[in-house]
């Protein structure tokens, strides 16, 4: 019994010690930057020795995907019932609950994940990481599409499109030029509605 409690209470510890070392990481990659953060400022902000961020982290990619993953959500993002509500509705009931659902994400994770942008243009490491999580992106562009079409097979046409002008880049392009998210959702409600119909009369 006393070694299954000290397992538990090891356990816990070092669940405790991921989540103080990825809090931390996040708040200096938002401050500092990829280049300028280091593994030896995060484990001193995490109040941690420098060696039990390698205990969690291998690399300092790692700890940026983790703390990419922890922005978005704990729940695999097909088994969220804001998600799933994308196939409810009438047609332009669905793009707005597809339109709200990204500018909830975005708003939670685009800033942390255009550090790996960045961190991907001298990081090869990174570079990969990049590539895996856009492929990861398009394949829930892709899904979600379906749910707002009803199940009906979107083209691959519909599906690129819908996922470039659902980027980040264009989410920060327009913040950039003023825009609100407000103004960025019901503009993506546009788009959604405007692509879906075009590919439809194609189809």
């Amino acid at each position: 019994m006393p070694r299954r409690y000290e397992s538990s209470v090891r356990a816990e510890q070092a669940g405790e010690n991921r989540g103080r070392l990825v809090s931390a990481a996040h708040g200096l990659f938002l401050r500092q930057g990829w280049t300028m953060t280091t593994m030896t400022q995060v484990a001193a902000a995490a109040g941690l020795a420098r060696p039990t961020v390698y205990l969690h982290f291998n690399t300092k990619v790692d700890l940026l995907i983790a703390c990419i993953d922890t922005s978005l959500s704990e729940i695999p993002v097909r088994d969220r019932a804001d998600y799933q509500a994308m196939g409810n509705g009438t047609p332009p009931q669905r793009a707005a609950t597809a339109a709200r659902w990204l500018r909830d994400a975005y708003e939670r994770s685009a800033s942390i994940q255009r550090v790996l942008d960045d961190a991907a243009v001298s990081t090869p490491e990174a570079a990969q990481a990049q590539t895996r999580m856009e492929q990861r992106r398009h394949d829930e562009f892709a899904y979600a599409c379906r749910l707002v079409l009803g199940d009906r097979l979107p083209s691959n046409a519909l599906v690129d499109e819908v996922w470039a002008l659902g980027s980040r880049a264009m989410w920060f392009k327009l913040a950039e030029r003023g825009w609100s998210p407000d103004d960025w959702e019901a503009w993506f409600v546009r788009v959604v509605l405007d692509a879906t119909h075009t590919h439809s009369a194609k189809g």
